[in-house]
């Protein structure tokens, strides 16, 4: 099997020569793991529509644990990324997981590409401290004071308690914590599905656009920047840079 990997922010993917629905929840899990796979956040792939269509592809993601996953912002860009080099177009309308959405290809040398997001639920309280949003995926979103706290955070054993709770949604939540930084915040995210920080989320920089209230926003995950502009009340556009970093063959061993 025929394999490229990218990244996205440090969100890293997979695409893969073989439909990956055709392959078994196990094998989608042994080809993101760190030591025994190829490793990687997720798995994406697109089935480009037929002419006349309203949409021009419709996006797949799976999770690190092999299972289809919620939207994926920075996976998203990567899909537009795999429909501009099949069909040239710099603009698509696709469907997802949650729903429609556009993305366009700014810029492709550095790679730079945007897409939207709706927020599908408005920031709530936390009783407990933080807020929950919903912009595709679920996220319960912690404030912090500082950048240095922010750093020194053991995110991955403060998060995973947290990550199971199912008051906002049944299938548990994504946990950010984030913190005033430069002209926006700083931003760690543990990823459901991946069960493990990500060093970025897409999602979570528009969730966190979303309660910020701003119009437009950059955010500072440990992989890089994003920025979040505001459309309209409901509607955000996230942009970021796309990288190949790998192409290969999968032994399957």
């Amino acid at each position: 099997m025929e394999f490229r990997k990218f990244h996205a922010a440090g969100n890293s993917f997979l695409v893969l020569s073989e439909d990956p629905h055709n392959l078994s929840t196990e094998l989608r899990r042994r080809l993101c793991d760190t030591h025994y796979g190829l490793g990687a956040d997720g798995i994406v792939a697109i089935r480009l529509s037929s002419a006349g269509k309203a949409s021009d592809f419709e996006m797949f993601y799976w999770n690190a644990d092999g299972e289809p996953g919620s939207f994926c912002g920075n996976g998203a860009r990567l899909a537009l990324w795999l429909a501009h080099e099949a069909t040239g177009k710099d603009y698509f309308r696709f469907l997802a997981a949650d729903g429609a959405h556009e993305g366009w290809i700014v810029e492709t040398e550095p790679v730079w590409i945007g897409v939207t997001l709706e927020l599908r639920r408005a920031p709530r309280p936390r009783p407990e401290g933080g807020y929950w949003v919903d912009t595709g995926s679920p996220h319960l979103l912690l404030p912090l004071g500082n950048p240095e706290e922010l750093r020194h955070l053991p995110l991955e054993s403060v998060a995973r308690p947290l990550r199971w709770e199912t008051t906002y949604d049944p299938g548990g939540v994504n946990v950010s914590f984030y913190a005033p930084f430069a002209e926006g915040y700083a931003i760690r995210t543990y990823e459901r599905g991946v069960e493990a920080e990500t060093q970025s989320c897409g999602t979570a920089a528009v969730a966190l656009a979303a309660l910020s209230g701003e119009e437009s926003l950059s955010l500072y995950p440990p992989g890089g920047r994003l920025l979040v502009s505001r459309l309209s009340e409901t509607s955000f556009r996230l942009e970021g840079p796309l990288v190949e970093i790998a192409r290969g063959r999968w032994g399957g061993l």
